[in-house]
């Protein structure tokens, strides 16, 4: 290999190197030329070629899979400056090929890489912001799928509605950065008393709906009056505060809005009886 040829191949690994994925470069006849420590990592195997490396193969991918499933294939049939694949299979896989020059490929496995992403984002999306728990979309939806569960093997459900009271008046005094720590507070004080099987979620604002499988009303009706108790007691940042929470369970033949609707009274009649207190409708 000449001078020129050996800058060449430094540069292109301390370009490689730096990508966060599993990269190699590969020849036109699909000769292993440079891999990046990630794919060192990954591809532990023997072979010096790349689909021996990657695939533990003994012919080359395009003639087990098909062309499409070859991104050098198609690279050099098309021309193309980059070519992808994906499949499902026992793992998701998506495989990125660009052309370096005539005669050299990158092939950037990132299937962890896209797949570690996608999952943050559908985490962060399910996620209220400020308090961590789920938000008012996500919590909807465990509802409604809970009571679908609840429907279809008759096992009881019940929901907490939870409202802190007179938070408009905390973040006037206090003002809304405090008031945004006091119901971060609140809504880990809420969690810790939960199981595991539970959710709870940020409907809007100061409330909070709590899902309680396989949970009936009377039981809840208690689980609520422990967190009312927790809250009422605990000293968050000097501030005083209590929440009221209806308490209702899923009565057969209903769907999602009869259950929110009485849930969502008998919130209001806590409020309306004096707050700090658990009604059970």
């Amino acid at each position: 290999m000449d001078l020129s040829e050996c800058l060449k191949k430094e540069g292109l690994f301390l370009y490689i190197n730096k990508l966060p994925f599993p990269t190699v470069v590969v020849n036109s006849s699909y000769e292993v030329i440079l891999m990046n420590e990630e794919a060192e990592k990954v591809f532990t195997g023997n072979g010096e070629k790349c689909y021996e490396l990657t695939h533990g193969l003994d012919r080359p991918c395009w003639e087990v899979f098909g062309k499409e499933f070859c991104p050098i294939k198609n690279l050099e049939s098309e021309g193309k400056a980059y070519s992808f694949h994906e499949h499902d299979g026992e793992a998701y896989h998506l495989l990125v090929g660009s052309k370096l020059d005539e005669d050299l490929y990158m092939e950037m496995y990132i299937d962890k890489y896209v797949g570690d992403i996608i999952r943050e984002l559908k985490f962060l999306a399910d996620i209220d912001s400020l308090t961590g728990v789920f938000n008012r979309r996500k919590i909807e939806e465990i509802l409604a799928f809970e009571i679908n569960r609840a429907k279809r093997y008759k096992k009881p459900l019940s929901v907490l509605f939870i409202d802190m009271d007179n938070f408009k008046q905390i973040n006037d005094t206090y003002g809304h950065q405090k008031g945004d720590r006091v119901l971060r507070m609140v809504a880990n004080l809420i969690r810790r008393e939960l199981r595991s099987t539970d959710c709870i979620g940020r409907f809007g604002g100061e409330e909070f709906l709590v899902v309680l499988p396989e949970t009936r009303p009377v039981e809840a009706a208690r689980v609520a009056e422990r967190i009312r108790g927790k809250v009422e007691e605990s000293n968050l940042e000097g501030v005083k505060v209590t929440i009221s929470v209806g308490v209702t369970g899923y009565r057969e033949g209903e769907d999602y809005i009869d259950v929110f609707e009485r849930v969502d009274r008998a919130m209001y009649r806590a409020k309306l009886e004096g707050k700090n207190r658990v009604v059970l409708i």
